[in-house]
């Protein structure tokens, strides 16, 4: 299942799909070299990540960029368990082309709420 972003100006795809039971999110992050692919696999239903999907990565850090570096936290799907976040790292290489390093992590007990990281109560 393709989601879509509310940004057309994102390049990135984001799809979810059901394997042996599990959900997985998969992400190709665009930049100047090589995609990057990350997944990652929950034992949530797919149903429930396509529901909680708001077409938006809500940040939970404050960017940085010294322009070699780019970096920040956000969160693409806040559960009823915890959420999902995406670790974006963007580095300028020598070239001037930018690759990324980004990772997609699962954090169990928390959800992303007003652009910071809240215990589940």
């Amino acid at each position: 299942m393709q989601l879509t972003w509310k940004d057309g100006s994102i390049p990135h795809q984001l799809a979810l799909n059901e394997i042996d039971g599990h959900t997985q999110i998969q992400m190709t992050i665009v930049k100047d070299v090589e995609p990057e692919q990350i997944t990652l696999t929950l034992s949530a239903p797919l149903e429930q990540l396509s529901q909680a999907w708001q077409e938006v990565a809500m940040p939970v850090s404050e960017a940085y960029d010294d322009g070699n570096l780019y970096t920040q936290t956000r969160c693409l799907f806040n559960l009823t368990e915890g959420c999902v976040l995406w670790l974006v790292n963007h580095v300028k290489m020598p070239n001037g082309k930018k690759m990324s390093a980004d990772r997609l992590v699962w954090i169990p007990a928390m959800n992303a709420i007003a652009g910071k990281l809240t215990a589940i109560k």
